[in-house]
C-alpha cells in the first residue's frame, strides 16, 4: 500500500505541532516554577503590603492580591531577576501564599517541639535537624521551605497572625526560645484603616458628649436636692420659732443646729 506524499507531510506537520506544544508547555511550567529567590521577594511583598496602615485593612481580597502581584513584579524588575518571564497573576500569588503559610506554620510547630526536646550540648543545627525529622514524621513529606521559614520566623506581623490562628495555645514561640503571648500579638497589631479610624473617632465623640450630658444632669440634680434640703430645714426652724410654749431641751438643741447649718450654707 502506497501512502500519498501529501498525507505524509500532513502527519509530519501535526507531529511537529504536537512536539512544539509539549515543549512550550514544559517551558511555561519551568518559567512559572517558584524558586527560593522568588519566594523571598514574594514574602517581602506580602509583608509590606499587609502592613500598609491605610489600605491594609480596607481592601477586598482581589485588590489585596493584585497589589502583592504588582509589588512582586516591581521588586523583580528593580533587582533584574528573571528578565523576560511573565508576570505572576494575583491568583498564583494567593495560591503560593496559602501553601507557604500552611507549611511554614506546621514547621513552626515542629520547631517548637524540637526546642522543647533540646538537651544539654545540642546546638541550633541539632534542633533544626530534629524539627525536620518531626515534620516528616507528622506529615510524611520533607519540609523544603527553609528559606521561607527564615524570612517569616522573626517577623512580628506574621508571628501575630500565626498566634491569632492558634487560640488553643496559651503561648507560641516565634524565634529561638522566645514566647509570643497574646499580649505581644496585640501589641504588634497593625494600625486601623481609614474607615475604622474615622468610626472610632466618631464613637469617642458620641461617648464624650453622653458623659458630659450625664455629668450636667447629675450636677443639676444635686443642686435640686440641696435646695430642697435647705427649704425643709427653714420650714422646720420656722415651726420651732413660732411655738408659743417654751421649747423642750431637744427642740432647743435642734433649733440651734438648724440655725448653724443654714448660716453655713
Amino acid at each position: 500500500m502506497i501512502i500519498p506524499l501529501s498525507l505524509l507531510c500532513l502527519n509530519w506537520i501535526k507531529h511537529c505541532n504536537l512536539l512544539f506544544a509539549i515543549v512550550t508547555a514544559t517551558e511555561r511550567r519551568e518559567r512559572r516554577k517558584w524558586t527560593p529567590k522568588d519566594d523571598i521577594l514574594f514574602i517581602s511583598s506580602w509583608l509590606n503590603t499587609s502592613k500598609d496602615p491605610v489600605v491594609g485593612n480596607e481592601q477586598r481580597s482581589g485588590a489585596f492580591w493584585s497589589r502583592i502581584a504588582a509589588y512582586l513584579e516591581a521588586s523583580r524588575e528593580s533587582q533584574g531577576t528573571d528578565a523576560g518571564c511573565e508576570q505572576r497573576e494575583p491568583t498564583h500569588c494567593k495560591q503560593r501564599w496559602h501553601r507557604i503559610n500552611d507549611l511554614v506554620s506546621k514547621f513552626c510547630g515542629a520547631y517548637e517541639a524540637a526546642t522543647r526536646e533540646k538537651s544539654s550540648g545540642q546546638n541550633e543545627n541539632d534542633v533544626l535537624k530534629l524539627a525536620h525529622q518531626i515534620f516528616y514524621n507528622n506529615h510524611q513529606k520533607r519540609f523544603m521551605l527553609d528559606h521561607a521559614w527564615k524570612e517569616l520566623r522573626n517577623d512580628q506581623k506574621w508571628c501575630a497572625l500565626a498566634t491569632a490562628k492558634r487560640p488553643s495555645s496559651k503561648k507560641r514561640k516565634c524565634d529561638d526560645g522566645g514566647d509570643s503571648s497574646a499580649s505581644e500579638a496585640t501589641a504588634n497589631k497593625r494600625p486601623p484603616g481609614v474607615k475604622a479610624a474615622k468610626a472610632s473617632s466618631k464613637k469617642k465623640v458620641v461617648e464624650e458628649n453622653s458623659l458630659n450630658a450625664f455629668q450636667s444632669m447629675w450636677t443639676i440634680k444635686q443642686q435640686d436636692l440641696l435646695m430642697k434640703e435647705r427649704l425643709s430645714k427653714m420650714s422646720l426652724l420656722d415651726s420651732l420659732i413660732g411655738k408659743q410654749e417654751p421649747l423642750a431641751e431637744y427642740e432647743e438643741a435642734l433649733k440651734k443646729k438648724l440655725i448653724t447649718d443654714l448660716m453655713s450654707t
